[in-house]
């Protein structure tokens, strides 16, 4: 008997992992990374250590540009930001159903709580989803188990529906208890939080959608990264706000650098018209140290060139900014 367990890294999906563990089920705990998973590394090195004190090994599987398109165009539509959460919980079902199949496991295994989000985590929208998937009654969700209807593993036995828990709505107290029971007195958080739900990276991404029909994980990743400006419709400029940022920025060799010469200031990159360089030097150089004749490198695959940038007040660069664009 074995069942695929879904992990984000928060406590309830690891809590579900651990009920069904304790009943004598062989685990395999599969992790999604996705493009919009915030510190996403460290987390996920905290959940692969977490996993192994159990004695399982981490599965992961990389959500790529399918998942973006996803994100573009969600069939059960949006949240209070851009975050299809049904959507993406029919994704990542549909990559555990291929593991399942793919290991000749019985059933998937979910850190879900009934009512516990109103947009995906309501009785209707659990069965939608799993109807959609084509998994209607093989999905098991332990820690609201008693109160949902019985599912396939239960009917043949597999699982003990007593062992499994009645908890519904917000509140994580329960699932607390419970962990300090099982000895999980140290988790990770579910890795940093889906950047779909912040309200000022929807807008960053929603302004790539508009501009551009075709785009990479790049397109995705400088996203988190940064100032945004919109400086036309086919030109954006990102710049650091930090020595941190400045760094990450300029391993983005994809897109051309502005870099101060003479002078303390952020790194920027330029995505589009190049053309577009003087004004994006100005909006870099009213976020720097002011010196007299500043200088600042465009540094493109293939050249470098020097643009004289002209003095603009901060108000004014703000005014390109894409958070104020919408």
């Amino acid at each position: 008997m074995k069942a695929v367990a879904l992990v984000s890294g928060g406590l309830d999906s690891i809590l579900a992992m651990k009920i069904v563990q304790e009943m004598g089920i062989d685990v395999i705990p599969l992790h999604i990374i996705t493009p919009f998973n915030e510190s996403c590394c460290s987390n996920l090195t905290l959940l692969s250590e977490l996993i192994e004190n159990q004695g399982l090994k981490l599965e992961t599987v990389n959500a790529g540009m399918d998942y973006v398109e996803m994100v573009k165009k969600p069939k059960f539509g949006y949240g209070s930001a851009i975050n299809p959460c049904r959507d993406c919980r029919a994704y990542m079902l549909k990559k555990a159903k291929e593991i399942m199949d793919k290991e000749g496991a019985n059933f998937i295994v979910t850190g879900e709580v009934l009512d516990q989000r109103p947009m995906s985590q309501n009785k209707k929208a659990m069965m939608l989803v799993e109807k959609e998937m084509g998994l209607e009654g093989t999905i098991l969700r332990p820690l609201s188990g008693k109160i949902l209807p019985p599912t396939i593993p239960e009917q043949k036995g597999l699982v003990d529906r007593y062992k499994m828990l009645d908890i519904k709505g917000r509140s994580r107290k329960r699932q607390a208890e419970l962990a300090r029971k099982l000895g999980l007195n140290d988790w990770p958080n579910s890795a940093g939080g889906c950047l779909l739900t912040d309200q000022r990276f929807a807008l960053k991404l929603k302004d790539l959608f508009k501009h551009k029909q075709s785009y990479f994980i790049d397109d995705i990743s400088i996203l988190k990264v940064g100032r945004h400006f919109r400086l036309s419709k086919d030109t954006k400029l990102v710049i650091g706000r930090n020595e941190k940022e400045n760094q990450l920025l300029s391993f983005f060799k994809r897109f051309p650098l502005l870099m101060p010469v003479n002078f303390n200031g952020p790194t920027g990159v330029l995505d589009g018209n190049i053309e577009n360089a003087g004004l994006a030097a100005s909006i870099v150089y009213s976020y720097s140290d002011k010196v007299d004749d500043p200088v600042i490198a465009l540094c493109t695959v293939d050249k470098t060139e020097k643009i004289i940038p002209q003095a603009i007040s901060r108000e004014m660069a703000k005014k390109y900014l894409i958070i104020n664009h919408q």
